[in-house]
């Protein structure tokens, strides 16, 4: 037995469990019980989740949910406008090239969209077709979802307004130009909108939203087979524990990066919307 094969029979072993549970809150989320929730994915059918993908793309924002999610029960779609590659975003000479499996005419409708982040939202957020598609598919998903800027994306086709929500810890702020709230956490959850922080939080996403759909249950036995134990060799993934002058640097690099173009696409967004930002 491959391993492709022991994970699916260990699913089949929890699916009774799993369906049992799918579409409800734990426990841990009772409160929000009052507020509107989304219907469980349709009974006897496969939930089928669509990852944006554009150049430029962080490619970790994407391939750490989809690892939770690809052999867990969906059907997963890579969409993209046409059916050439897309290369994410690197360091080097040396491009990563992601194949779509279907066009935006392909999939109109999905139970979950999944959009990933990049350095550079401000670039996407200003393409009419991206937005439309992200707008007309998340209007009738049953999950919204995103990993590090990603939310930008959802924020600019009008998907957050009203909602919490979360980026990598530079830009979380300027969610407040697509009237949503910014939260620093490492994954928000606010009705069906649940978006992850920055780059490797795609992982604990993925999990987070696995357990809302199949159960606690087969999320921790898919954290196990991912042997997901992270134990990282310096304490510094985080603005609140790294030291004060290493922040300072990196938020200050990060600031001095911005595209010359950044703030007016926030501003033409923001007023597109109807958003009015403080200061």
């Amino acid at each position: 037995m491959n391993r492709r094969e022991f994970t699916l029979s260990c699913l089949g072993a929890l699916a009774v469990a799993g369906a049992s549970g799918a579409g409800l809150l734990p426990d841990s989320a009772a409160a929000q019980q009052a507020q509107p929730q989304p219907a469980p994915a349709r009974t006897g059918e496969t939930p089928h989740i669509a990852f944006l993908l554009f150049d430029g793309m962080t490619a970790l924002d994407m391939i750490g949910p989809a690892t939770v999610l690809a052999n867990s029960g969906f059907t997963v779609d890579y969409v993209w406008r046409n059916a050439d590659p897309v290369y994410a975003e690197t360091t080097s000479d040396k491009r990563l090239g992601l194949l779509p499996t279907a066009t935006f005419g392909d999939v109109g409708a999905a139970d979950i969209l999944c959009v990933p982040g990049t350095s550079n939202p401000y670039a996407q957020i200003v393409q009419p077709d991206i937005i439309e598609w992200v707008a007309h598919v998340g209007q009738r998903a049953t999950w919204v979802t995103s990993v590090c800027t990603g939310s930008f994306l959802l924020g600019a086709a009008g998907l957050l307004k009203g909602y919490r929500a979360t980026a990598h810890w530079t830009m979380v702020d300027e969610l407040a130009y697509f009237g949503a709230t910014p939260v620093r956490e490492r994954v928000v959850r606010d009705r069906n909108r649940v978006i992850g922080a920055g780059v490797s939080s795609g992982i604990d996403f993925g999990l987070v939203l696995l357990a809302l759909i199949h159960g606690e249950q087969t999320a921790r036995m898919w954290q196990l087979i991912m042997e997901y134990d992270p134990h990282p060799p310096f304490d510094s993934g985080s603005p609140h524990t790294a030291d004060p002058q290493l922040v300072e640097a990196v938020r200050s690099n990060s600031t001095g990066n911005r595209v010359p173009y950044a703030r007016k696409s926030l501003e033409d967004a923001a007023k597109r919307l109807g958003v009015t930002v403080a200061g």
